[in-house]
This record gives structure tokens, sequence and C-alpha cells, in this order.
């Protein structure tokens, strides 16, 4: 009855407010035990349409609204054509009025749909198209279109010869895991070509986004970005199998963003996902993911000016000069009815507001009748007054749009491109606009048409007809360009930020910097003194450090605790410092940076037990003492409690285990695997540690250890017959040493495998080996039963900072005894602990009705839930610093909660069930 309440409210309500967003997200009206599979979201005439897939054996597609992301409507059933039955990943593209969809019903092949407005009807327009599944469309500068889909071999594209037709197919070099690759995102930025894509099977914890890049071309080869990729992926606690997804530009003109789902289970109407939404940042052309992200994130970021004229008239933000006839219609858009320009006099409605000197405006217009072959219409920008402005204007007659400048009332020499020739000027056209320094650029329907010079500053923005009558809709601009909207956001820690990303204001406030100039300048959007330089890393890096200078960070910090900080640097000095504050607190004291041996040998120093407060703060990076150079800072949750864990698996595996997958067994005091299989035990906070175990090589040499193990994962989706061992086996993030017959080897694993090192050894099968890792920092070294002189000594220039430890097989049979960590305590000085003893577990809300919320317990291994009669009813192993309870079908009462620590010590909460 609660449920069925609770949907009714939903179903009343008209649309839903909210002041900032959490992952996963709910729309009104989703598809019951399906939610919002397959996100997609079009922009058209500033106000955003979110699609989805359909639920299985159901007919229709579901779309909602929204113009700021904290309204949205109820949901729209955009289409209930027969052919919509389980209609998968649709996806909206709009051209000269028309707006296709285009979508793959059960995986069967595409049709294409066609409406009038991007809420439908959409009706089917073609027969069945083939190409798989999950079809995405990519229109490039030229107007030329562009179809990509998923296959087995990796990723397809092709050229369109009109929306409703396919050229032949070409792979893209773009494939997850060498295996099955869906969800195609393509899109352009400043030059480059991106292309973001899914892996392997949506019912899969380790469901997972990469991403490629070229510059050749839409359906040239692309580029895998290995070093980064996965770019988003979560396979452990509730949030898992992330992918498929949407890259889209903000309200804010300037910010991009992801849409993707996570998997919520199955209830045999297909996967149960939901919606969920996370920045993207810039670094030069680096796509930096801002997450995945379930705490409550900043505000999506709104343009400086908005207009969509949903009102009567224009109101006193506008003001006419040279006259026309304006008038707004329908509460909708705004009409220019005069075509009686006298010679070289243009009709321009001027919005009061001004840009800053940088700068993104977008606008809607089309035309609906010219009188003449110089008719024209178009827009009006870095207007400060009749004698210095600049226009952008769309010419019928010659299907060109023009630009040119005014200062000091002369007229530039107008520059052209020549539009599509399908180009229909009696429909809504959008104009975008970039200005960073002298430089602007001009895009039509998101095509880039060309770029130019002048020193016409910033200013106000508006529309003009000449000869004309023409419809003007929403008009917005930003006073952010080029990815600069990211430096104040407060970014996501855990997570990476890139030292480029200090907040704006400028000498003093953003940063201290003791020396003028920029000896960067032009490789990025921060014009100001900060020394930055090309970086071997991809993007820019922060160059010339001195002492005295520091840089300030805004973060949105998960919850209070320990946190691990890696800092990556380089520098040939061997005498660098550095502090970290949060606010005015120092939270790491004085930290030594050892040399690198050069400015292009970047390394990750480790900075432990950092002790960081929940919610939006600001981090203040200082040099302290001689000159590096400062590309980003990683954040990781921390475990410093020290820890001494043996298994000697005597009659099972203990209780220490908390992910396993493939066949594993105990049989006669060992640990036995035969075939494909990893398991883990610990924590993802452990940073450095001693690991151990006895080793007998049955069949094949390919087992051994594996740590700082993150986001393990099956290989396939779970017991379905999809599975596959073979891929799960390398589905996890971390390092494996294993001895082969002449060496032993030493392998990074980030679901794809990478040697790093050997060293040469004999060793055979049904012989007894000891295997010894010691890891401190990003040094790591293997021990093959000498236990005093390493085989491997070895020092990863980009390490994995934390994670787990365990156990790995691959199609081999193998008997593992005596495993044994040892974790370490932090040392005295690594850190500041003002906050160790004081952080708490934290049960809310109390009483509960649904979900129970338990904070701050990276330090516990296990917690139980007992009824007051002493009934266990719920048992859970952590290995997370926050953990949700489903108490919903909990009777009302009273509860104990349990959390014990590895040495068995036991915590009591009490928490009351309504």
């Amino acid at each position: 009855m609660k449920k069925i309440l609770i949907s009714l409210i939903l179903l009343i309500g008209i649309s839903v407010s909210v002041n900032a967003w959490t992952n996963p997200l709910t729309r009104q009206g989703e598809w019951d035990l399906y939610g919002i599979g397959d996100p997609y979201i079009l922009k058209y005439r500033g106000v955003y349409y979110l699609y989805c897939s359909t639920r299985d054996h159901q007919t229709g597609v579901k779309c909602w609204s929204t113009k700021d992301f904290k309204t949205w409507s109820n949901a729209i059933m955009c289409s209930t054509d027969p052919i919509t039955k389980t209609a998968y990943a649709p996806e909206v593209f709009y051209s000269n009025g028309k707006f296709y969809m285009y979508t793959s019903p059960s995986g069967q092949g595409h049709y294409v749909l066609e409406s009038n407005s991007p809420t439908g009807p959409f009706v089917r327009v073609t027969e069945n198209l083939g190409r798989s599944i999950d079809g995405s469309v990519f229109i490039n500068d030229d107007g030329n279109w562009y179809f990509y889909y998923a296959d087995g071999n990796g990723i397809i594209g092709c050229l369109m010869p009109t929306p409703t037709t396919f050229g032949t197919g070409v792979n893209l070099n773009a494939r997850v895991g060498n295996a099955w690759t869906e969800a195609p995102c393509v899109f352009k930025r400043n030059d480059v070509y991106y292309l973001l894509y899914t892996g392997n099977h949506v019912l899969s914890k380790g469901y997972r986004v990469d991403y490629a890049k070229n510059t050749a071309g839409p359906i040239s080869a692309y580029t895998p970005q290995a070093t980064q990729n996965p770019i988003l992926i979560s396979t452990e606690g509730t949030h898992y199998g992330l992918g498929h997804g949407t890259a889209f530009i903000g309200p804010d003109l300037d910010s991009y963003y992801f849409t993707y789902h996570n998997l919520a289970g199955d209830y045999g109407v297909g996967p149960f996902r939901r919606l969920n939404i996370d920045r993207i940042a810039w670094n030069g052309d680096k796509l930096l993911m801002l997450g995945p992200t379930t705490w409550e994130q900043q505000d999506i970021q709104l343009a400086d000016m908005t207009d969509y004229f949903d009102r009567t008239e224009p109101g006193a933000d506008w003001s006419v000069t040279d006259g026309g006839t304006w008038s707004v219609v329908n509460e909708d858009f705004l009409l220019q009815n005069s075509t009686d320009n006298a010679e070289g006099v243009y009709y321009k409605m001027i919005h009061t507001q001004s840009t800053s000197n940088d700068y993104t405006a977008e606008f809607s217009l089309k035309e609906f009748a010219g009188n003449g072959n110089t008719a024209a219409y178009g827009v009006v920008f870095g207007y400060q007054d009749e004698q210095n402005y600049g226009i952008a204007t769309l010419h019928s007659s010659s299907n060109k749009l023009e630009v040119k400048f005014l200062l000091n009332n002369v007229w530039s020499i107008p520059q052209s491109a020549v539009l599509p020739a399908t180009f229909n000027h009696n429909t809504w056209h959008h104009i975008r606009i970039e200005k960073t320094g002298v430089e602007y650029k001009f895009f039509v329907d998101g095509m880039r048409k060309f770029s130019i010079s002048s020193d016409l500053s910033g200013g106000k923005i508006g529309y003009l007809t000449y000869l004309s009558q023409a419809h003007f809709g929403y008009i917005a601009f930003s006073n952010q360009v080029n990815g600069s909207g990211i430096f104040d956001i407060y970014k996501p820690v855990p997570g990476t930020i890139d030292a480029v990303h200090y907040i704006n204001g400028g000498n003093g406030v953003g940063y201290s910097d003791l020396t003028s100039g920029n000896t960067g300048r032009g490789k990025n959007i921060r014009n100001d003194d900060v020394d930055i330089r090309t970086s071997n890393e991809g993007g820019v890096a922060i160059t010339d450090n001195q002492s005295g200078e520091w840089y300030k960070y805004n973060i949105n910090v998960k919850l209070t605790g320990e946190y691990n900080i890696g800092l990556r640097y380089a520098t040939n000095t061997t005498d660098c410092k550095v502090r970290i504050r949060q606010g005015d607190e120092d939270v790491t004291g004085v930290v030594n940076l050892p040399s690198t041996g050069g400015s292009s040998n970047w390394r990750t120093q480790t900075i432990q037990a950092v002790n960081l407060k929940k919610g939006f703060q600001t981090l203040r990076v200082e040099i302290v003492e001689g000159g590096f150079d400062f590309y980003n800072l990683q954040f990781t949750t921390c475990n410093s409690t020290a820890a001494s864990i043996t298994d000697e698996f005597t009659n099972a595996f203990n209780y220490y285990w908390n992910y396993s997958d493939g066949p594993w067994a105990v049989t006669d005091g060992k640990a036995v695997m035969n075939g494909y299989g990893k398991r883990t035990m610990g924590n993802t906070g452990w940073t450095d540690f001693t690991v151990q175990t006895d080793i007998v090589y049955k069949r094949n040499m390919n087992a051994g250890i594996i740590f700082r193990v993150n986001n393990p994962a099956l290989g396939g989706a779970g017991k379905d017959p999809n599975n596959d061992p073979r891929l799960g086996t390398d589905f996890y993030q971390g390092y494996f040493v294993t001895l082969g017959a002449n060496s032993v080897i030493l392998g990074k694993q980030n679901y794809s495998w990478r040697a790093l090192t050997s060293a040469p050894g004999s060793y055979q099968l049904n012989q007894q080996y000891t295997i010894k890792v010691v890891v401190r920092g990003d040094n790591f070294k293997v021990y093959v039963d000498d236990m005093d002189n390493p085989k491997i000594d070895y020092t990863d220039p980009q390490p994995f900072i934390s994670g787990k430890v365990g156990l790995r097989a691959h199609d081999c049979e193998v008997e593992f005894d005596n495993f044994s960590v040892e974790a370490r305590v932090i040392s005295e000085g690594t850190a500041i602990n003002a906050l160790k003893n004081t952080i708490k577990p934290h049960v809310y809300p109390n009483p509960a009705s649904d979900r129970l919320m338990v904070d701050n317990v990276g330090h516990f291994d296990k917690l139980s839930v007992f009824g007051i009669e002493g009934k266990k009813i719920y048992e859970k192993e952590i290995a997370a610093m926050q953990y949700s309870i489903d108490v919903s079908k909990f009777d009302p009462g009273v509860y104990l909660l349990f959390l014990y620590d590895k040495y068995g010590k036991r915590v009591t909460k009490r928490f009351i069930k309504v």
C-alpha cells in the first residue's frame, strides 16, 4: 500500500524542484521497475529534453523537459508508434524544423521516426535499417551527418547521405576490453573529435565508460585514451553498472556534463536503471570526468542572462534602436515585422545587460519573409554604442552566414561562410558565439563556420533585421567560455582536480604568484600571472613554482574523514616542500617532495591520512620550499588503522574476504582455484602494507597476489550465461604479481593488462613458493622465497595510490596457503590528524522509515542489525565510509546496530524504525 501511495503522489505532482542534485536521480513518471536507462539529452531553443529506453514489452517513448535542471516537466509520451515496443536507446536530433528519433526496438536494428516537435508525436518514417543497437548521430562542421552504432568488434561509424539513410560502416578503433562495445557518443570541441563508449554488458557491475579522440575526422580511427580509461566506473557498494550516456553543454553555455545510468536491479522487465549526471572538466584537449558522485553536488550553473520571451511584451530589459516593429507572440518568441529599412540601417533590439570581455552567447532565430536579395536577419554582439558593435547575419538569398565588426563607426570587411544546401531559413536555427581575448568563434546549428580576430570587446547582445521579417527566440550569454566555468565549481572529493583549475579572483584570492607575467599565456583560458606549460601528461601544468606561492581549490568532500592525496609533480630539485590547508587549518604539515629527475618525469607523492571536513570547502596548496611543476591532486578515501590479518584456510575462507568470483574452494587447508577467478580482502583506503602467500601451481602458471585493488567485477552479466570468466579475471584496477617458468612478473591491471617489469628466475609446477609484496607509496618490492632480497624493486611513476589485497588466477589450477597482510600505521608527521579521534559513526535519519544511513564506518569491517529481542536480521561486510540499509521491510520498533572492527571491538548504535 505504501508503494502505491508514493506512486500516486508522484503522478499527481505537476513538477519537481530541487536546489542541487544527488545521484541517482528520479523523474516523475519513470517506467515502473525499469526507471531511466540509456539517457539521452537534446537541447533545443534553450530547453533540455531527456529521453530514455522503453521498458520491455511496453510501447511508447517517454521524455521530460527542463530549462534549469531544477524544475522538470512530468513525463511526456512523445511517441506511441507501434514500432517503439521495447525501444532501445532512443536519441533525437533536430534539423530544419524536423526532429529525427533513432531507436532499435529490442536491439533488432534501427528505425527512424520523425516529428515537428521534440515532444512528438514521433511517427516511423523508415523500415528496419539494421545496424545493431545504440544508434547516435553527429553533424560535422561541413553539414555532413554521421551515424554510429554498437558492434562486437567496437564502435562503427558511417556517413549518412540523408537523415534516414546510412552508408558503409567503418570500424573506429574504439572497443572496451576487446569485447562487446555500445553507447557511442560523438562530439567536437576545439577541433578535436571525442568518442565516448561503454562496455561490456548492461547487467555487469563492471559496465564502464572509455573515451577516444582524433583530429582527423568523424569516422577516422580514434585513439583510446589508455592512461585515463575507464573514465567512469564503480563496481562495489550500491552504485555500480555505470554507462550509456550523453555529453552535453549545460545552461551556462560553457560547462559540459555527462548523463548516464546506474544498474539498480532486474525485475524481469529489463534492467532497472537510474539516471545520473556528472560534470566534465577540461585541461586542454584532455577530458576529465568528475565522477561518479553519489552525494549532493553544487547546482548546475545557469547563464548570466537568459530570455525565453515567455511573456506578452519585450519589457524594460530591451531597447529598440533605429526602428522596426517588435512584439512578443504567443508568449514564445519575439517578432520583428517591418521590412522598410532605410539603406544600411539595421532594425536592432538590444538587451540592457552587458557581457564581460570573454563570454559565450547563444541565439535562436528564423526568417518569416525577406524583401529582396539583400534581406538579412541575425544577432548583435559586443554592443557598446552605435559606433561599436558586431553583427552575425543569415542571408536566405545567398544561403550564407556573414560576420562584420563596427569599430569607431568603421565597418570591417565582411567575412562569410556558405551554409548547407538543405538549410531552411523558415525554420528555427541556432547561432553560438565564443569569445576569448581577441578570438571570436561562430557556430550555426552546432557547426563551427569560422573564427575571426577583432579588437571589439564585450558588450550587450540582441537581435537585428534588414529588409526581413523574422522570429527570435531563446537568447542567453554567460561570462564563461572554453571551459572556464569549472574553475569555481566545488569539485568532488574523492576525485581528481587538475592544478590549473584553481579558483578565480586573481592574485591574492585564487592564487599567489610572485613574478608578473604568464610564461604559458594562450595555452589555456587562464590569462593571469600563473605560469603554465604544456605537459606530456596531456593539457597543461603549473610551472616555475617557488617558495611563498599558493593555489586555492574549491572541493566538495563526500564525508568527514581521512583521505589520501596523491600530488602529481615533477622537479629536478631535491629540497621541495609543500603544505595543504583546508580553510585556515593545516591538514598535512610540511611534506617533502623528492626529486623526480626532470620536468618531464612526473611522480605521484601520496600524502596519507589527511583529515577533511564534509561539504563545500576550500583547499590551499602552498609551496613551502624549492620549485616544482604541479599537475594534479588525486583524492581517495583512507584507512590508516593498523591491521594484521592471516588466513590459513583451515576449514573455509575467513571473515575478512569481501569480494569473490570464480570457483574458489578450501580443500585440505588450502585455497584452491581451477579456472578463472579473483577474491579480495581489506579496505580500498589501504595505502602501505605487506602482503604474503604460499603458492603451488598445478596447471599453468598465471596466478598470484593482487594489491591496491579497486572496482573488481565479474566479466559479464553476473550469473547470466553471457558472463565471461576470462574477462572477469581482468575486471579490476590494481597490480598483479605472478611467477612464470622463467621469471617473476609485476603488472598493472586497469581493466586492461600492462606489464611493468620482470626478473629472471626458474619456477615449476607442483613446488611451493612464498611470494611477498612490500608496498610503500609508489614503490613495490617483490620477494620470492628469499625474504631479505627482493627480486623486483619497482617505482610506478603513475600509481594507483590505495586499494585492497587479494588473489587471482587465470586459466590455471593453483593452491594458496598462509595468506597474510600487515597494513601499516601511518607514521607521525605524515598528516595532521586533528580529527582522527573525534570521527565517530553516525546513524541517520533516526527514526527511519525507508533507508538508514550509516556514516564514518571506514575503520570497521562488519555491521549487524539485531531486533530488541536479540534476533539478528541483517549483516553486511564494510568496504566504504558510508552504508545505506534498506529498512523499509523491517517491522516498526527499536533496533540495535553493531559495528565490529578487525579486533572484534564493537560499537553499538540504537535506531527506531517507524
